[in-house]
């Protein structure tokens, strides 16, 4: 954040609030001048969207008055304000709902965005970075849930973040016990609710072939034809954010007609200490037998992590005793009739080996995100069929790289509009809620390029297979990440993944990196930033190298490297990091001598992906073979 953590007036809602803003509005981080319209999800506590928009303007409190922030309203006055000051350098306006945005103004700004609710991700990053503490995703999804007004008042008090973190959850304990005595945490069955059946449902590939025969057995169980030995118990189900792993099991339960018990690590952990989240365990798989024959969805699976990788953290224990008891819960449904175990994940590398071992969730079916047809198919389904089939693939062809969920949002806020406007849902409807397009600078791009063509170059140079490198020149105003470029190489799976392997991988990896400092001088944040970057990733590959695989400068294993275990190493192992750094440093070198070699060749395909888009890697290979120097590996430089 550009902003202090100690602003005045500013408390934890505020800075989640701008974090939200700085999210939405990223693409034009850079930009001198621009209008925006930001659609709150969270209208009611615009008001501290609007200090946080302000702040985002002047980030040094400084109230320049050429920067200016407005909350829309139906007011003539307010609109004729706006007006006028649209000529200021840089102007945010708040609405509730787009259509709330008169065609008059629309038109003066630079993107409508929609700002949505906080996440418990973005939550706990704020936390970290304003408190320099770490919060379990539970207990940010409890911040993220609470009443901002009352969150502000509890941390202004100057408490703790462990005493406000139980106050909240008592007060949602309590809310949940007056709702509970209501009727309104009973569950609700699938034959009470519409859902949609897994035939119609577009996009799910694999998953969905798994469930229509499920489907078939389930019906021929029923009619005792087959015996439940010769029924899958369960799957595990992957994917990034949004692609609809929780409507796939609602849709599953519907096709399959049966009883749907919803479960996940974040309830079975928030119901207390580790003998209440046994216990919540347990009770969910005794539900689904009750209810039998019914699916027990189980989301959030990777929470559990691996006690092949817990190491000696304070939490090892804990870990331990959960997998094990989740374990237990999957061993007993052994000679349970009709309970059958859906799991979902967003990262399946996360998981014990012994959760996904025969006899238990051994079905792993990635979803990835929907391609075109599959787009289409979404769109039909939730608009249920009420446009032609080109105008499905229409509103397909806008939505590129999003998610189900996404899409399912898109059609929510169309019909929204279409009601206020007491109106037939149409085309434009569904349009006008598609996160628009932005064109790229012509300067960005170039940048992306030099960016890609050096891990291109280098990882030619370097003997790996370069299928095809490309950029973007586009960008879509949504929060999803979204990748402005790639090199993709084809793996050899029967390489010998030795050291000079692993050191080959850091060269290509901060070969990016290289080339920015190689012809621009230096390198941004782009790829030195966060979890996922360049040097991220290459920093982890350089710690496995010298405490997974033994190939550094000790012989002794810490196992399997994620990010976690990466994070306990650095802060346990006081030598490593000067080890990992000369090991980056030397690679890096490395990379630009490659580069430096090459750079007539380099300016040419920069020059050429910045027009085109794209390349395939036999143009590469080839630009570097008319270098007038061959394509072979250089030395390694690593002592």
């Amino acid at each position: 954040m550009k902003i202090s953590r100690t602003r005045q007036g500013f408390s934890l809602p505020e800075y989640i609030a701008y974090g939200g803003i700085s999210r939405a509005i990223r693409a034009y981080d850079r930009a001198d001048r621009f209008a925006i319209a930001l659609v709150l999800s969270k209208w009611e506590e615009k008001g501290t969207y609007l200090r946080a928009a302000a702040a985002y303007l002047n980030p040094l409190a400084d109230f320049r008055i050429s920067d200016r922030v407005y909350i829309g309203d139906a007011k003539e006055e307010t609109y004729d304000t706006i007006l006028d000051e649209l000529g200021n350098k840089k102007t945010i306006i708040l609405y509730r709902d787009e259509e709330d945005i008169p065609d008059e103004i629309r038109i003066a700004f630079d993107a409508v965005v929609r700002v949505d609710a906080p996440t418990t991700r973005q939550v706990s990053g704020v936390v970290k970075w304003v408190y320099h503490i770490d919060i379990s995703p539970e207990e940010a999804g409890v911040l993220a849930r609470s009443n901002w007004r009352r969150l502000k008042l509890a941390v202004m008090r100057g408490r703790p973040m462990s005493r406000v973190l139980t106050m909240l959850q008592k007060i949602e304990a309590l809310r949940a016990a007056e709702e509970a005595s209501q009727g309104s945490s009973v569950r609700t069955s699938v034959a009470n609710v519409l859902e949609a059946a897994l035939e119609d449902m577009s996009g799910y590939g694999e998953a969905k072939d798994w469930g229509l025969d499920l489907a078939r057995d389930i019906a021929d169980w029923r009619i005792g034809t087959i015996s439940w030995e010769e029924v899958d118990k369960g799957i595990l189900l992957s994917g990034p954010p949004g692609v609809g792993k929780t409507i796939f099991s609602r849709a599953l339960a519907a096709t399959c007609n049966m009883e749907l018990v919803s479960a996940s690590y974040a309830k079975w952990q928030a119901r207390g200490h580790l003998g209440d989240f046994l216990k919540a365990m347990q009770a969910s798989f005794v539900e689904a037998k009750k209810k039998a024959p019914s699916i027990l969805f189980i989301d959030e699976l990777d929470a559990f992590g691996d006690r092949a990788s817990t190491g000696s953290s304070d939490n090892a224990s804990y870990d331990i005793k959960a997998i094990n008891g989740l374990l237990e819960q999957l061993d007993g449904l052994e000679g349970r009739e009709g309970v059958v175990v859906v799991g979902a994940c967003n990262h399946p590398d996360w998981i014990d080996a012994a959760i996904t071992r025969p006899g238990r969730l051994d079905r792993h079916v990635r979803i990835p995100l929907p391609d075109l047809e599959a787009r289409a198919g979404i769109f039909r389904m939730h608009l249920r069929g009420a446009f032609t089939d080109d105008e499905h693939r229409a509103f397909a062809e806008a939505t590129e790289g999003m998610t189900g969920a996404g899409i399912e949002q898109i059609v929510r806020e169309a019909r929204r509009t279409a009601r206020r406007r007491r109106q037939k849902l149409s085309g434009g409807d569904v349009f006008r809620h598609v996160p628009p397009i932005v064109i790229i600078p012509p300067q960005v791009v170039r940048v992306n390029s030099i960016h890609e063509i050096g891990h291109s170059v280098v990882g030619a140079v370097l003997g790996m297979n370069l299928e095809k490198v490309s950029i973007s020149k586009t960008l879509r105003l949504a929060p999803q990440h979204q990748s402005v470029g790639r090199a993709v190489f084809k793996r050899d799976p029967w390489a010998r993944r030795t050291k000079e392997h692993y050191l080959d991988i850091i060269a290509m990896t901060v070969s990016g990196m290289a080339a920015e400092q190689l012809f621009l001088g230096c390198w941004d944040d782009g790829s030195s930033g966060g979890a996922g970057s360049d040097l991220h990733e290459a920093t982890k590959t350089a710690i496995a190298l010298e405490r997974s695989f033994g190939m550094g400068q000790k012989l002794a294993s810490y196992g399997p490297i994620d990010d976690r275990i990466a994070s306990e190493i650095k802060s346990l192992d006081a030598s490593l990091m000067a080890q990992v750094d000369a090991i980056l440093l030397s690679q890096l070198d490395r990379a630009m001598m490659i580069l430096e070699r090459h750079r007539e060749a380099c300016l040419r395909l920069v020059d050429e992906l910045a027009e085109r888009g794209e390349l395939a890697g036999r143009e590469v290979v080839d630009a570097l073979d008319t270098d007038g120097d061959d394509c072979v590996a250089v030395s390694r430089g690593y002592g």
